[in-house]
């Protein structure tokens, strides 16, 4: 059994047609070796006290870390070869997505596991691949986006910056340099201004004024992907300096 390491797990949310689920998953899951471990195994929990967001409540979400914490205990005990590497939390469940290698050491695991956690609700589905950790955990393009202005607001924060006061946030993007002329004149007309046009580079710096507030930063860098994405140049994120 393999735990990957909880510093390299990252968590976002998104919506589905029944609510809003809560994803958390290990950064380096696209690069495991997906022949090593074919099969999907879901431990899904039912929550017995959901709150409106579907999740558990305080005392209750120590009970499901406690939970997972004897599963992965009795998945070494049963040296069974798989990898955890999703939680979902959405409408009153708990689970978890484990990438194994095969059912056989899996199945009497997990069913002993359950039998001596018989207070709770289990559940487990299988399926063969991958298509349900991509489909369901793995962040989309637009969800990384996020989740990388998420990372530089939380680093500003940290070195000091107030985030009630305005940034000077430097937007980057690199292509062909008349498609970035093209990008600066949208830009321009957007109240941004121009840091830097490198021809040479081939890269395009606009900046915009603007408090630390993630969704209004968030909603201008997907705008950026999708105008990016039309005029076929890449958008390469942003950055600025700490402002006490």
């Amino acid at each position: 059994m393999k735990v990957c390491p909880e510093k390299n797990w990252e968590s976002y949310a998104y919506s589905t047609g029944s609510g809003v689920a809560f994803a958390g998953f290990h950064t380096d899951s696209d690069k495991i070796p997906q022949t090593e471990f074919p099969l999907c195994g879901r431990v899904i929990i039912k929550i017995k006290r959901p709150t409106s967001n579907g999740g558990p409540a305080r005392d209750e979400a120590e009970t499901l870390w406690a939970l997972e914490d004897s599963l992965v205990a009795a998945l070494e005990e049963g040296s069974v070869e798989c990898l955890l590497l999703g939680r979902l939390t959405y409408k009153g469940d708990r689970e978890l997505v484990f990438q194994l290698r095969d059912w056989e050491s899996f199945r009497p695991a997990v069913g002993k596991w359950m039998e001596d956690h018989g207070d709770y609700e289990v559940g487990v589905s299988e399926h063969d691949g991958w298509n349900f950790f991509f489909d369901c955990v793995w962040p989309s393009r637009e969800q990384w986006q996020c989740i990388f202005d998420r990372r530089v607001v939380d680093s500003l924060k940290k070195s000091g910056s107030d985030p009630e006061k305005e940034h000077s946030l430097e937007f980057v993007f690199y292509g062909d340099v008349e498609a970035l002329n093209e990008m600066m004149r949208v830009l321009l007309e957007r109240s941004y201004s121009v840091v830097d046009l490198s021809t040479s580079e081939r890269r395009l710096v606009m900046a915009k004024k603007m408090r630390l507030n993630l969704s209004a930063i968030s909603k201008e860098a997907l705008d950026h992907l999708k105008e990016a994405d039309r005029l076929g140049i890449e958008y390469d994120g942003w950055g600025c300096l700490a402002v006490e």
